[in-house]
């Protein structure tokens, strides 16, 4: 290809872009050079620009494609020397610039702008008191903890501040004079609430509505506020919460509740222990009586009085989320960066002289030397403020994006099986003008191998403004999904690490998948001693972000102060990001303000897919459901995706996208109008514009008729029986005869050999391997153990592997890259070419060889893995369909003229309660829909033979998951059971979900309904442990905490008293272990691929596991990994 380079850097910049260019292509003027090259060539001229970049540079890149046309191929460095057409001004003007489209339909952006400046003005008053100074200047700080944290001090002063107002000009009005104020009433303190002694004890529905919203943002610029501590301790205590809770019906009713509960302001250890309580409650100085505060003060107090929109709003209590979540993210944001400015820095204000030495608000956290002056860091958070909510509606316009002329996403696929890619970017095209301003709300439903990740970019991809290109986030549920989805996007859609970023939590499991692919291929925490809360990391610093740092110098000079942290920067400018959904669901789900940051700017700034939404438990829907409803609310695009979508599980995210679309509407000025939709499988692509509800759901509805039409034209490629399980009495002590267990499976997996077994080319021996899926990790390691010292048939031989969470990091890891590689069987035999499988095959003489993995539901979702038969113990229908994906995944031309799926007529929760099965209690559960009440959701019976139906068994596809009835019968069928407790829980309007986007509800002013539903929702505190070689352990290992290990590694106590190192008794012959690790060798190997010849140091990282805290005693073996002892 031929390329022209065209430099506009400045100063040194200029410099070093002409060393990098003069060395690939000739200088055709004084800053133009034009050359010959190759893709590959110029992939390495772009890293070389983009690594010597600063803000100074600008280089565009033309791709000369014939005598008469160019295309712009890229921008290294400040884009706004050129426009999106690669051009360069000619002319500069003093005139202010041309407002953008989107930046004109901002009608509030002047509110968020003065309502986050005054509350930037007041929000840390509070740290003037005795108490607080006295814990800056302490070199030696004892992390006691505030009594009372210094944002509710500083509501307190507001509300002395204004006493006695009645509406707010009145106390806009004093703060426009508030030096006079306090002058003519000297004893004003005197009004201040002091919640220690129970002093002038205000509620705050008494302020008038503006006040009340400034107090808001004050009090919750570090945490949002929360209810009593015991409303979240527990998950019954949850539950209960979730049924008769306060759901903050009102906002007025919120205001008026609002205290300073335990674990959100108020330190009860502190309250208790301090013996300096009341310190906190006296002022060393008053910082209100700085005169450069004063002035701004009355500036932005002026502002607010006379802004008619405002005025507006403030009839009645705020409650429009967009204006709240938005002033408190510019409050937050500009604070955070103003907090992190060095001494010297030239951005900083200069407050009064005279409080330079008296009051301060932080110290640097290293030396422990003052840093900023009280009154300096009010003005300069405000100043920061100001430019934050300045930058906020042309931030989406200055954002780089996939260019509108990408190839890779507009080339038009010939493979018969992604065919519909091509129609359902084509239908995303034809709407495209409509999306932009209505919204869009889109459904793939495509078949498992279908390509629906290519498919989402695409359809997401011609969704996008076709004049500035595109951006988008693809929300996971699982780290390897994640990391999967960003290779291949970044290689099929020629994404470079500009352009694509991949987020997930854990490096150490970041680095174990790269080396695999390589292969291939909240309690209260003490309040910080530094004053300086808001310096804490924006993503938590376990996470690990891959891509590059983008630089452009007019987004460096505008937003440069405003992402400190380096991973906040990439999650916020890369095009397309491929995050696991814990990251951007922090936009909804953090009560920390910090951590809402860089997720909320992402989703006001690109469009959201969710992929394998329905996979999440129905604990997690709620959380999800707020997400959807965030999006809407930020203006984004969803788009679900999945082929196991449930009808209500859509209508419930549609209904909370709406709902949030209709407030962003309002704020753009927009008229109301309906929100055009989309429906894409592989053989249907439709759309609908949906004003309702009610509508959408018919028009999916319409969709779902000719996706099940289609399902029946397929040919039955899974198709299931139940296995009877009737067991004899167990053994004393025991709660079921897993003996008896374990030979019913090994019969059920000899049958479904016999059936589904394929013969080696090379030995002719009969080879199948299949899947035992069990819900919990518990009963996985009895029955393997069972399995392994029982028989087996005659002439057979049966290899057993073990897999499950409850493992090492390192030996889970090694054992998914050896499943993913045996289990990738695209290609005839060559599951016969794996060394696993030769291995096995020559080391025993029989003609039969059962390979069975016995495993947890981590096989259900996130592997590609294909499997010849499985055998499933019940939890629910979804969780069928799911395993089921895994038989014969690889091998389309595959019918089932034959079961190749056992079900267990009972599952083992069932089992455990005796004859009668547990019939009214719940045993369909964790994981599973079943519940102890109300009783419309418990079964009548607990034999799958009663609640799946023989059509269902005839063929296990995604009918009963995507289709239901119209009356449920939730008490006698497990999909109804499902559809069931999803509608109730999604689309029920009375209900704690819906409540979240209540119009005038206070729950968008808390995190109380975060707290009794959160996202994945631990049954208790976990043990982070790391397994360490120590040669003076008998059995040559030691257990430590993974935390004291890398505090200090040879100090760290071991914990084998607590965790043992377990032997395990292998009595058959006729079944051996198979992909069984040593601990050691699987260390010595990854410290080899690292480079690293410390084992040591990588067992820290790698060998690690997290275990109940609520359980005393575990029994570890590399095989099995961890059970209770």
């Amino acid at each position: 290809m031929m390329v022209t380079f065209v430099s506009q850097c400045q100063k040194k910049a200029l410099n070093r872009t002409r060393r990098v260019l003069d060395a690939f292509a000739n200088r055709i003027g004084d800053n133009t050079w034009q050359t010959v090259i190759t893709e590959e060539g110029l992939q390495a001229v772009k890293k070389l620009l983009r690594k010597t970049a600063s803000k100074n540079t600008a280089v565009s890149c033309f791709w000369i494609r014939s005598r008469s046309r160019s295309e712009l191929v890229w921008i290294v460095g400040n884009r706004g020397k050129f426009n999106a057409q690669g051009v360069v001004p000619v002319n500069t003007t003093g005139k202010p610039a041309p407002i953008t489209s989107t930046e004109g339909q901002w009608l509030y952006a002047p509110s968020i702008q003065i309502c986050a400046v005054l509350a930037a003005l007041l929000h840390d008053i509070g740290k003037a008191t005795l108490g607080f100074q006295k814990k800056l200047l302490d070199a030696n700080p004892k992390h006691l903890g505030d009594p009372y944290r210094h944002e509710w001090i500083s509501l307190r002063l507001f509300q002395a501040m204004i006493h006695g107002c009645n509406d707010d000009t009145a106390w806009l009005e004093r703060l426009i004079n508030f030096g006079d104020y306090m002058d003519q009433t000297p004893n004003w303190l005197e009004q201040m609430g002091n919640d220690l002694s129970r002093k002038n004890h205000e509620y705050l529905d008494d302020l008038p509505p503006l006040a009340q919203f400034i107090s808001w943002l004050i009090v919750s610029h570090h945490r949002l506020p929360v209810y009593e501590p015991s409303c979240y301790r527990s998950a019954t205590q949850r539950a209960r919460e979730q049924t008769v809770g306060y759901w903050g019906d009102c906002l007025e009713d919120f205001y008026g509740y609002l205290s300073p509960f335990d674990g959100w302001v108020r330190n009860p250890k502190a309250c208790d222990e301090r013996p300096d309580g009341a310190d906190f409650w006296q002022l060393k100085e008053v910082v209100m009586r700085s005169k450069k505060w004063q002035q701004s003060l009355a500036r932005w107090a002026r502002k607010a009085r006379d802004h008619a929109p405002l005025r507006t709003f403030a009839e009645q209590s705020i409650s429009d989320p967009l204006l709240m979540h938005l002033s408190r993210l510019c409050l937050m944001l500009g604070d955070h960066n103003y907090s992190s400015l060095a001494p010297d820095d030239k951005k900083r204000v200069q407050g009064d002289k005279a409080f330079a030495a008296t009051l301060l608000a932080n110290t640097d956290r290293k030396t422990r030397q003052p840093k900023q002056a009280l009154d300096e860091h009010l003005l300069g958070v405000g100043e920061f403020t100001k430019r934050v909510a300045r930058q906020l509606p042309s931030l989406n316009d200055r954002l780089p994006r996939v260019p509108p002329k990408h190839r890779p996403f507009l080339q038009r696929t010939s493979h018969e099986q992604f065919l519909w890619q091509n129609r359902a970017f084509d239908l995303a095209r034809k709407i495209q003008p409509q999306v932009k301003e209505q919204g869009f709300f889109g459904v793939n439903m495509a078949s498992t191998g279908r390509g629906k990740t290519l498919g989402n970019a695409r359809i997401m991809y011609a969704l996008a403004d076709t004049e500035i290109g595109a951006r988008f986030t693809i929300a996971l549920g699982l780290r390897v999904l994640t990391l999967q989805t960003g290779r291949a996007l970044r290689e099929r859609l020629s994404l470079d690490s500009e352009m694509l970023a991949v987020l997930v939590g854990g490096s150490a499991h970041r680095k174990l998948f790269e080396l695999a692919e390589d292969d291939s291929i909240d309690e209260t925490e003490d309040d910080d001693p530094s004053g300086s809360e808001s310096l804490r990391s924006l993503i938590d610093a376990s996470d690990y972000i891959d891509g590059e740092g983008f630089s452009d110098g007019l987004l460096s000079e505008n937003l440069g102060t405003l992402l400190a942290d380096p991973k906040a920067r990439e999650l916020l400018y890369a095009p397309v990001v491929s995050c696991t959904v814990d990251h951007i669901i922090q936009a909804s789900e953090s009560a920390r303000g910090g951590r809402q940051i860089a997720p909320i700017l992402r989703l006001l700034t690109s469009d959201l897919i969710l992929d394998e939404p329905d996979d999440f438990d129905q604990s997690d829907l709620p959380a999800l459901t707020r997400l959807v409803h965030f999006a809407g609310l930020f203006g984004s695009k969803v788009l679900l995706s999945s082929a196991t979508l449930p009808p209500d599980l859509i209508a419930g995210l549609y209904h909370a996208y709406s709902a949030g679309r209709a407030i962003w509407h309002k704020h753009m000025g927009l008229p109301k109008t309906p929100i055009p939709c989309a429906w894409f499988d592989e053989s249907t692509q439709r759309h609908k514009n949906c004003a309702t509800e009610a509508e959408f759901s018919t028009a999916h509805q319409r969709f779902v008729g000719k996706r099940l039409d289609h399902l029946a034209q397929q040919a039955v490629r899974r198709r299931a029986e139940i296995l009877p399980v009737d067991l004899p009495p167990p053994e004393e002590g025991e709660k079921i005869n897993m003996t008896a267990l374990a030979r019913i499976v090994r019969e059920g997996a000899e049958v479904l050999h016999a059936r589904h077994h394929e013969r080696c080319p090379f030995t002719g021996k009969k080879v199948s391997i299949g899947l035992v899926r069990l819900a919990n990790v518990e009963p996985i390691i009895q029955l393997v153990k069972a399995l392994s010292v029982g028989g087996c048939a005659d002439d057979t031989q049966i290899h057993l592997c073990c897999y499950h969470a409850n493992q090492l990091l390192v030996l889970r890891s090694g054992l998914e890259k050896r499943l993913d590689r045996i289990l990738k069987r695209t290609e005839a035999e060559a599951l016969f070419s794996q060394p696993e499988i030769k291995q096995a095959l020559a080391s025993n003489p029989a003609k039969n060889h059962i390979f069975i993995v016995v495993a947890s539901p981590v096989s259900e979702v996130g592997r590609d893995h294909s499997y010849s038969w499985g055998i499933i113990e019940p939890s629910s229908m979804r969780s069928i369909i799911q395993l089921a994906g895994r038989v014969w995944r690889h091998q389309p031309e595959r019918v089932a003229d034959t079961a190749n799926l056992m079900i267990l007529d009972s599952n083992i929760k069932a089992l455990k309660q005796g004859a009668g099965l547990g019939v009214g209690k719940a045993v369909f559960t964790r994981p599973g829909f079943e519940q102890d009440s109300p009783s419309k959701f418990s079964l009548k019976s607990h034999r799958t033979s009663e609640l799946i139906n023989a059509e269902q068994l005839e063929c296990v596809d995604a009918s009963a998951r995507v289709s239901r009835l119209e009356a449920l019968d939730t008490e006698n069928s497990l999909s109804d059971l499902e559809h069931g407790v999803i509608a109730d829980l999604l689309n029920n309007a009375s209900n704690f979900v819906s409540a979240f986007w209540r119009e005038d509800g206070g729950n968008y002013a808390t995190a109380h309904l975060q707290g009794i539903s959160p996202f994945r929702a631990k049954d208790g505190p976990e043990d982070a442990f790391s397994c360490l070689p120590d040669d003076g352990e008998a059995t040559g290992f030691r257990f430590v905490d993974t935390q004291q290990a890398w505090d200090n590694l040879e100090e760290s106590t071991s914990h084998n008293a607590r965790i043992n190192f377990t032997a395990l008794k292998h009595a058959s012959a006729g079944v051996q272990p198979w992909l069984s690790f040593d601990l050691n060798q699987a260390l010595n190997e990854l410290a080899e691929d690292l480079n690293n010849d410390n084992t040591v140091k990588v067992a820290r990282q790698f060998a690690t596991v997290s275990l109940s805290r609520r359980v005393d005693a575990w029994n570890f073996h590399p095989w099995l990994g961890f059970w209770r002892r």
